[in-house]
């Protein structure tokens, strides 16, 4: 008796379960036969008839389950998928020439970085160019730096006693450090060697990273002291940028109030500045004391406007630019320069550091 009202009751929750999902099959489903419920009752129960039962309850269930399966959905609004843009970059070195560089792309933007002085000489978004180079400049091996880009002065930035004018670092080859990737990255590196311990008696490894990211060209230099005394130096970065004409520029940025000095004069006579722009109409060479980190823009009529955001070790603003030099080709680039004037002392196993990112907005 037992055994039959299990049996009953199994039978019976079947048939609601069929029922179920009848009365829940979307309304589009094609046309099913809806049985009746099955009716048991228990005092006429038996084995076979149950069986017969059994089997046919769960033939019913799955037709109706198979049915809804296949049944067209109500029509739903389908939501856009994001579309996932994919940005190719890549690193590249090129050993062919007199000089070594590396090649970096990502997406639209690519940047060439000689090994000599670790120099970014091209930074190009959307095919436009917003690094300069003199028109003096050589690639070939035949001038001892590269007369424009972004050339590292280390450990001396401006005239020396001892060691020459900008420190060595733009004067010597650098190590490519990473292998050829695609992430549009590069880092070099300048150890110290014999001929660097003749005017700077000092172990070091100077890295300089360099990185397409965003439309960026994001730069960091790195100094470490490996001897085991302090050492001391001064360093800047004596960028060159492209301008569609020097008359077509001015410079803005956080600079009033800060010391400047006019270094075309003898002795430079430091004064406060007054305004937040800067007009090149003549030959400059100029500091604004303590004016990073912050962002200085160029800001060029026909071309555009370029971010120039300094920030870590990077203090003093160095404007420079020989107007009327047509040698040079001053009309097409102007040095706005990210420099630590005043000598920086380093503890023996200290490190010093400092970035420079360059923000384009092309007109």
């Amino acid at each position: 008796l037992d055994l039959e009202k299990y049996l009953v009751a199994s039978l019976g929750s079947l048939s609601a379960m069929a029922a179920f999902v009848l009365a829940t099959a979307p309304s589009a489903a094609p046309a099913v036969a809806r049985p009746q419920a099955l009716k048991v009752s228990q005092p006429d129960i038996a084995m076979g008839t149950f069986h017969t039962s059994l089997r046919g309850a769960l033939a019913v269930g799955s037709a109706v389950a198979v049915a809804s399966l296949q049944a067209p959905k109500m029509s739903k609004a389908r939501r856009p998928r994001a579309v996932r843009m994919v940005r190719h970059a890549s690193t590249k070195l090129d050993d062919s020439g007199a000089w070594s560089f590396v090649q970096l792309t990502n997406g639209d933007s690519e940047a060439t970085v000689y090994l000599r002085g670790a120099n970014v000489t091209s930074f190009k978004v959307g095919g436009v160019e917003w690094i300069g180079l003199r028109a003096d400049c050589k690639l070939d091996g035949s001038k001892a730096n590269i007369s424009g880009g972004l050339p590292i002065c280390f450990p001396q930035f401006g005239p020396g006693e001892v060691i020459p004018q900008h420190g060595f670092a733009r004067n010597m080859d650098w190590t490519f450090v990473e292998t050829e990737s695609s992430d549009g990255k590069c880092v070099l590196e300048l150890v110290d060697s014999e001929e660097t311990k003749k005017v700077w008696p000092f172990e070091f490894r100077c890295t300089y990273t360099v990185e397409l990211k965003d439309g960026e060209l994001v730069t960091s230099m790195k100094v470490e002291n490996l001897s085991d005394a302090e050492c001391s130096f001064t360093t800047g970065i004596h960028s060159y940028y492209d301008v569609s004409d020097i008359d077509n520029l001015d410079i803005v940025g956080k600079l009033k109030g800060c010391t400047y000095e006019d270094r075309t004069k003898d002795p430079p006579s430091p004064v406060e500045y007054d305004k937040d722009e800067i007009k090149i109409a003549e030959f400059r060479d100029e500091i604004y004391k303590k004016v990073w980190p912050s962002t200085v823009t160029l800001k060029d009529s026909k071309k555009g406007e370029l971010d120039i955001i300094s920030d870590g070790g990077w203090r003093d603003l160095v404007v420079w630019s020989p107007y009327g030099d047509d040698k040079m080709g001053y009309k097409s680039f102007v040095c706005v320069e990210s420099v630590e004037c005043d000598p920086i002392s380093l503890a023996a196993g200290a490190s010093w550091e400092a970035t420079v990112n360059v923000v384009p907005r092309n007109k």
